[in-house]
C-alpha cells in the first residue's frame, strides 16, 4: 500500500496535496481506495502493536513485550481495561501510548488521566508523551501545531492538551 501521510486542516482534506514518494491525494484516491483503508484502520485498532512496528524507526532499538502487546490489544478492543504490574513493567508508558492511539483510530475520542494533583498528572502525562514522540517520531505528526514546536500539543504546569488531526470517514 502506498504511504499515506494525510494532511488536514479544520474543513477537510486539501483536494491534490502532495504526500511524500509523490503520491497526490485526492478524493478520487480515498473513494476508490476506500474499503482497502477501512480494511487497514480496522487492523490496526485490533493489533496497535504492528502499527507501532512499522512505524518504529529502523535505528530504534525498542521492542514491546509480549505482555505489553496483549495489554496494549485489550486497551484497544474492550471499553474497560485492569491490569496490575509490578515496578519497572511500563504501566504508565502503556497507559499514555493506549491513550494516544486509541485518539487516532477513534476519531473525535477525548480521553484523560487522573491523579492525586493536577500538577502531578500534567507532569506525568508531558513526561511520557515526550518518550513516546522520541520511540514513534512519526506520531508526532499526528498532534495539530506539531510543525511549530519541539514538544507539540500544549503543556501548561497543571494540564496537558493534545489535539490530533483525524479524517473522519463516512459511508
Amino acid at each position: 500500500m502506498d504511504s499515506l501521510a494525510l494532511k488536514v486542516n479544520g474543513s477537510g482534506i486539501r483536494d491534490g496535496t502532495v504526500l511524500e514518494k509523490g503520491v497526490v491525494l485526492t478524493s478520487e484516491y480515498l473513494d476508490s481506495h476506500y474499503k482497502k483503508l477501512c480494511d487497514v484502520v480496522s487492523f490496526f485498532s485490533a493489533y496497535p502493536d504492528v502499527f507501532l512496528d512499522i512505524i518504529k524507526p529502523e535505528d530504534q532499538d525498542f521492542t514491546l513485550f509480549f505482555y505489553q502487546r496483549i495489554i496494549l490489544r485489550a486497551c484497544m478492543r474492550y471499553k474497560e481495561v485492569y491490569w496490575t504490574g509490578t515496578r519497572a513493567t511500563a504501566k504508565t508508558f502503556l497507559s499514555v501510548l493506549a491513550l494516544f492511539l486509541q485518539c487516532i483510530f477513534m476519531p473525535g475520542t477525548k480521553r484523560f488521566i487522573v491523579a492525586t494533583y493536577k500538577v502531578q498528572a500534567a507532569k506525568v502525562a508531558k513526561e511520557k508523551i515526550l518518550e513516546i514522540y522520541k520511540k514513534f517520531p512519526l506520531l508526532v505528526r499526528e498532534v495539530v501545531g506539531s510543525e511549530m514546536t519541539d514538544e507539540p500539543g500544549n503543556f501548561g504546569k497543571d494540564y496537558v492538551k493534545q489535539v490530533l488531526t483525524y479524517v473522519l470517514v463516512t459511508g
